[in-house]
């Protein structure tokens, strides 16, 4: 058993084309090597920030933790606030970020060795802008 604290969580700028800001980061919280079955991170997004469209190669859960955020598909936009879950299946298009006028946080549990593939045609994706 392994017990981390949140002092002990390194959180780190997320860079690349998935996301949509300058004000995201992302904390690994757990995963190899103390477990091989799942990995958790924390990821908070500055007001009005997202990721773009994309697709995971295994199943993915959400929980949201802090602020008011957006989970998006092709059916719509939904608003999330602390508490709430997402499970998303493999290989189902979506996007998530922050409302335009809140901070949003969430934790991501998915298994080891996932794969995201941007699947949007441009930076703002198939769906419009954020709510």
């Amino acid at each position: 058993m392994k017990v981390i604290k949140s002092t002990q969580t390194n959180t780190k700028p997320a860079t690349g084309d998935l996301f949509l800001g300058d004000n995201i980061t992302f904390a690994p919280v757990a995963g190899l090597p103390e477990t091989k079955d799942v990995e958790l991170y924390i990821v908070n997004f500055g007001a009005g920030e997202r990721n773009r469209v994309h697709i995971h190669k295994v199943d993915q859960i959400l929980m949201a933790t802090v602020g008011r955020g957006i989970i998006a598909d092709e059916n719509g936009e939904q608003i999330m606030e602390p508490g709430d879950v997402v499970t998303i299946p493999a290989g189902h298009p979506h996007w998530h970020g922050a409302t335009a006028d809140s901070n949003f946080s969430h934790i991501t549990v998915a298994r080891p060795g996932d794969v995201i593939e941007i699947v949007d045609q441009d930076a703002r994706g198939a769906w419009g802008a954020i709510a």
